[in-house]
């Protein structure tokens, strides 16, 4: 492994009015070296990536890239300074190809040479072992396909301080096991992987180092082989956590929810739910699984009554609520509340 320090952050300090987002936080990564970067959430990892990628300016402390102190004024400068963020929620356009996603933004030249441009990417493709299809709509890629150009789009941008935003939150077993075996041959390269993610078993399985953030500070940076992830958790939480599931007995009772024959076609006139039947109990819990895009998003929109279903029918307590949509479920309380994945861009709808 590579020794030399691609990154340091000394004392970074940010606050929002009154509120002391980071506090003096040091965080150093080594180059050819997957670091982990572990907090709960509101533990100030985003804060501090963001100033690394230039989105905040830094009211406190110095930022050292390659040796040398980098005032990042917009992410422009991060870029060239060979810094890239892959957001959890790609920055891509879809109606676009994977090359010109590449290529857009590229201001180094007025006019670009379309086959000499192409030929640097498909380089970087073979260096790391990418596989995207360069000339494939990113509408027609599946979520694992969109990350990886993420990260091609920024290698192409000469990035070797590459940071990961929670890359497999949607991610099949697959897909996640494609995307460490990337990482993995990022680090033989030299590069330097920031890796954000609240999947410790994921952290034990790909990182080198890791650093611990709490309540906007730096508790400890510690070597993947001298910890375990009860120790991480207690480190994250300030106090020891019994991560032991204990199961209730319980006695499965009546129908609380029955789902009938349920379709849904979106606005685009896509069949998104066909036919969908389940029940659930009392004194159960009922698990919905499936990859992103495969309609569990609109399932519980559709039970919550923020969506409106094209066919089928949907009962509570024996209650027909098909025709409901949440102002009329909580005005006549009925006992349904939606907690969405997107909290901060929908909301809560409860009763």
């Amino acid at each position: 492994m590579n020794k030399e320090y691609y990154l340091s952050m000394k004392n970074i300090t940010k606050k929002f009015g009154d509120v002391v987002a980071n506090n003096n936080i040091n965080f150093n990564v080594k180059g050819g070296e997957i670091h982990a970067l572990l907090g709960e959430n509101g533990a100030g990892k985003s804060t501090l990536m963001n100033m690394l990628s230039g989105i905040y300016i830094p009211d406190g402390g110095s930022i050292f890239i390659h040796g040398r102190e980098a005032r990042f004024k917009s992410p422009t400068d991060a870029i060239k300074s060979g810094v890239g963020m892959i957001y959890q929620h790609f920055k891509l356009i879809e109606s676009m190809t994977a090359i010109q996603n590449i290529l857009l933004g590229n201001k180094r030249k007025i006019f670009l040479n379309y086959d000499q441009e192409l030929k640097k990417i498909q380089k970087i493709q073979d260096k790391y072992g990418f596989d995207v299809d360069l000339n494939k709509y990113v509408y027609d890629m599946s979520v694992g396909e969109r990350e990886n150009l993420e990260i091609l789009k920024v290698l192409c941008r000469g990035a070797d301080i590459l940071i990961l935003d929670e890359p497999t939150a949607v991610f099949t077993p697959q897909e996640t096991k494609k995307l460490f075996d990337l990482m993995n041959r990022m680090k033989k390269e030299g590069c330097s992987i920031i890796f954000i993610t609240h999947k410790l078993d994921e952290v034990m399985e790909v990182a080198d180092s890791i650093t611990i953030l709490r309540k906007g500070e730096s508790v400890e940076t510690v070597k993947k082989e001298d910890t375990t992830p009860k120790e991480l958790v207690d480190k994250m939480i300030g106090y020891h956590v019994d991560l032991a599931i204990k199961r209730s007995n319980t006695t499965i009772g009546k129908t609380i929810l029955k789902v009938s024959d349920l379709n849904l076609i979106n606005d685009a006139n896509i069949p998104v739910l066909k036919n969908i039947n389940f029940e659930i109990h009392e004194g159960e819990v009922v698990g919905i699984a499936g990859i992103s895009g495969c309609g569990q998003k609109e399932l519980c929109e559709a039970i919550a009554g923020v969506t409106k279903i094209s066919s089928g029918k949907i009962e509570f307590e024996g209650k027909d609520i098909t025709c409901k949509d949440s102002a009329k479920l909580a005005k006549e309380n009925i006992g349904i509340s939606f907690v969405p994945e997107d909290r901060i861009g929908m909301g809560l709808v409860g009763s």
